[in-house]
């Protein structure tokens, strides 16, 4: 160390040391996992300096997210959110009378007490898997906005489409529409260095903010911190959430995507998650009356939004995927990009099978992340031994995250099944509860798995090389 630092004595160094190891009663403080909490003390042990600072950055599971506790604790919105559940409850007879299957009503229940909303009836939804239509619906609701916009997505590229929603969010915006633009910091770097662009939007209106910024040396931990959901709200009166980013590569490369138009109530539960979100970065209150205006019946779609983060609210969605695991009884189709389990929700999907439950899992196979992919295969052999169907999809990639338990709850949204967002990111899904909606996403399903190849027993006989990089990749799933 001294041959190292030359100009710095024994002494010197001995307290550099010191200093350096004080970050582990924070490890022991906030790792509750006792191999993950080994891990990184062993890494400050070893690796002075250096393992603090990674720890300061990828370590840190859970922000004090005080905007939203402030929020919460204001009176006055606490009793909007009362009043906004007073105009929901007509609709819990309508669900009431859909008969719902006991099971998943348990899943109502704890996607309530973890995720804040309850399940409300009377809702429109349109699947919608073909990406130029879905920019073409969402650029359609801007267009007819009459009051306001609020838009946050996790990657916004400051290519050609980015520049097309931006010129009309503009052009909304100068018609008097209020506009709120929200970005994530590190999904959305290259629009986040697009200054003239951002002044832009503001000049002309638009309210462009970035969520959770990075400022080194300040709050560093917050890089591995990120706001993955994809929402847009016209007006209270249509909605748009699911997998999809904006950006032309994602057409351009032919992404399979899956995302969600909603009309009815359930929009105002969306457009909660976005103010939450928008006062944390703003300290904002955004809970106007014409922000929560009273839906009138668009459908019969029973539906729930469930949204989780790396603060107040926890693992919901976490949760629920778990519960709706644990407690199938047919089957379960599961569609992610990223693949990495934790071990509870991965002998979940293995002990299903063994309760004679049909559990396929699609998969990518070729990754945007390759890394991920192979960390991800290190879980395979467990599963396949189990009986559990892998197939991994044939086309460009497929980046839907879809679960189907049952043929009556569908869930959908922007949440892999990794370890990331159910733990590190701001996620939010829709869960759809009925066997109509059920049927249509179990048809997609079935097509995508149409153009996929299932692993065979031959993939447990790959090479021990393989094998071992697989495995190293897995050690560092949480971080991927």
């Amino acid at each position: 160390m001294a041959s190292v630092f030359p100009e710095l004595g024994i002494d010197s160094m001995m307290w550099f040391y010191i200093l350096t190891l004080a970050i582990i009663p924070v490890i022991i403080t906030q790792k509750k996992n006792p191999a993950a909490a080994l891990a990184w003390i062993m890494a400050t042990f070893l690796l002075p300096f250096l393992g603090p600072t990674l720890y300061l950055i990828f370590g840190t599971e859970r922000i004090r997210n005080r905007g939203l506790e402030k929020l919460f604790s204001l009176k006055n919105v606490r009793e909007r959110l009362h009043r906004l559940e007073a105009d929901w409850a007509p609709t819990h007879q309508r669900r009431k009378n859909a008969d719902l299957h006991p099971d998943l009503e348990r899943i109502i229940r704890i996607s309530q007490k973890f995720g804040l909303f309850d399940a409300i009836s009377d809702n429109a939804i349109e699947l919608i898997v073909d990406i130029e239509k879905s920019y073409k619906m969402m650029c359609n609701a801007i267009e007819q906005a009459q009051h306001h916009i609020n838009i946050s997505f996790y990657i916004f590229e400051p290519d050609s489409i980015g520049r097309h929603f931006t010129d009309l969010l503009m052009k909304k915006a100068r018609q008097g529409v209020q506009v709120n633009f929200l970005y994530d910091g590190i999904g959305s770097r290259r629009f986040d260095h697009q200054w003239m662009l951002k002044r832009e939007m503001r000049e002309s209106g638009v309210k462009v903010v970035k969520f959770l910024p990075w400022r080194a040396f300040l709050k560093p931990w917050r890089l591995n911190l990120r706001n993955h959901r994809k929402i847009l709200v016209v007006d209270d009166r249509i909605g748009f959430t699911g997998s999809l980013n904006i950006g032309e590569k994602f057409k351009r490369l032919n992404w399979r995507e899956t995302m969600l138009q909603l009309q009815g109530p359930a929009v105002a539960q969306l457009q909660w998650i976005f103010c939450e979100d928008w006062y944390s970065a703003t300290d904002e209150i955004l809970t106007y009356p014409d922000y929560f205006s009273s839906h009138p019946v668009q459908g019969k779609e029973i539906v729930q939004i469930v949204a989780s983060g790396p603060d107040q609210r926890g693992d919901a969605v976490y949760k629920a995927f778990f519960m709706a695991i644990s407690a199938a009884q047919k089957c379960i189709y599961l569609t992610t990009p990223y693949f990495i389990p934790d071990d509870p929700l991965n002998l979940a999907l293995q002990m299903a099978t063994m309760r004679n439950v049909e559990v396929k899992l699609l998969v990518p196979k070729k990754s945007d992340h390759p890394l991920v992919m192979y960390a991800g295969r290190s879980y395979y052999d467990d599963l396949l031994k189990a009986g559990v169907e892998i197939h991994e999809f044939d086309g460009e990639f497929i980046h839907s995250k879809m679960l189907v338990v049952d043929n009556h709850l569908t869930i959908i949204g922007s949440a892999n099944a990794d370890i990331r967002s159910f733990r590190y990111n701001f996620e939010v899904n829709v869960h759809i509860y009925g066997e109509p909606f059920a049927l249509q996403a179990e048809t997609i399903f079935e097509q995508d798995l149409s153009n996929s190849t299932r692993l065979t027993k031959d993939f447990l006989n790959r090479s021990a090389v393989i094998r071992f990089w697989e495995n190293v990749w897995r050690l560092w799933s949480p971080l991927l």
